[in-house]
């Protein structure tokens, strides 16, 4: 269906055509679209804005396009030229300044590509990983590698340490961690960004940030060893930069939650997933669960710092 058909969808969504109107004006359209040449595009003409024999401003269309699904304004794109300019230059920028409440600034011009992203459940900035304190106990999402000593065990609150960070959004205003013994306890998570609605190209394209971290403790009574690392893989399993950071909490450094973070920036293309992996074991190797505590496990996508302008990408998404 051409611009006339998507358009009487649009306005009789708006509200201004009747349904027997917009009907009518489809059905005319398809008997003649097969007989009319096609009209080359002048940006100075009117292409796009004449509808069921009916100037529509920039504004108005602009106005609807906003208004309409995601699938909607993916297929719209491929209506005509001034849809695809005012989808590109306008409404998907609009769109998701309004999911995200704030301006969007950025030097030369926008991709839509990262727009349809925020608009796409807007996983820029969320925590990707699932059961990152153990609220939902030591197994469910995470693959246990070692589970020496006495186990992995989940705390609420932390025992020995003090409470977690009230201020952290990440703990959601709980006190669960995991926390280990005094054998080497290990486990990992791996999220597949495509999976959590980042595009190929979209990674391939503009490397947004990628941001891991974790809080960690040990108890006053008890030293303890932590460790944590993340890896950015292919999707077939290939490695492409990794990070590892290791402390020993001993003396004035235990009873006290720390941070780890590492932000993987300019790490090329081909990154699909993100494996994020910790452990730890007591230092005097006491029968319990004296170990390191660690809660708050995070991957966050950020948004891209520097975008690419429209001339140096050609990217068509059709959704049926």
């Amino acid at each position: 269906m051409g611009d006339r058909g998507c358009c009487c969808q649009l306005l009789l969504r708006a509200g201004q055509l009747t349904f027997r109107d917009a009907k009518s004006s489809i059905m005319e359209w398809t008997s003649i679209s097969a007989l009319e040449a096609r009209i080359e595009f002048n940006e100075s003409a009117n292409n796009g804005l004449v509808l069921t024999n009916k100037y529509l401003p920039e504004e108005l269309l602009s106005e609807i396009l906003f208004r309409v699904d995601l699938k909607a304004m993916l297929n719209c794109q491929l209506v005509c030229k001034c849809w695809y300019s005012i989808l590109h230059t306008y409404v998907w920028r609009k769109k998701a300044e309004a999911i995200l409440g704030q301006r969007l600034h950025f030097d030369g011009e926008f991709s839509w590509l990262l727009y349809y992203v925020i608009c796409n459940n807007n996983p820029i900035g969320k925590n990707l990983l699932k059961n990152h304190s153990g609220r939902s106990g030591t197994n469910k999402f995470w693959r246990i590698l070692s589970n020496g000593g006495h186990r992995w065990k989940v705390e609420c609150p932390p025992a020995g340490a003090p409470k977690l960070p009230s201020s952290e959004p990440v703990f959601e205003n709980e006190q669960f961690c995991f926390v280990t013994s005094f054998g080497h306890c290990n486990k990992e998570q791996t999220v597949d960004l495509v999976s959590e609605g980042f595009p190929p190209r979209f990674l391939d394209q503009f490397q947004p940030p990628i941001v891991i971290s974790e809080w960690y403790s040990s108890r006053w009574d008890c030293p303890a060893a932590y460790k944590c690392s993340a890896v950015l893989k292919t999707e077939c399993g290939l490695v492409l930069k990794t990070f590892h950071f290791e402390n020993i909490l001993d003396g004035e450094t235990q009873n006290t939650w720390f941070q780890v973070q590492h932000e993987f920036t300019n790490y090329g293309p081909g990154v699909r997933k993100v494996t994020f992996t910790h452990g730890g074991i007591d230092q005097k190797f006491w029968a319990g669960h004296y170990g390191s505590k660690m809660a708050g496990a995070c991957i966050k996508v950020n948004l891209p710092k520097q975008m690419p302008t429209e001339s140096e990408e050609v990217t068509y998404m059709v959704v049926d």
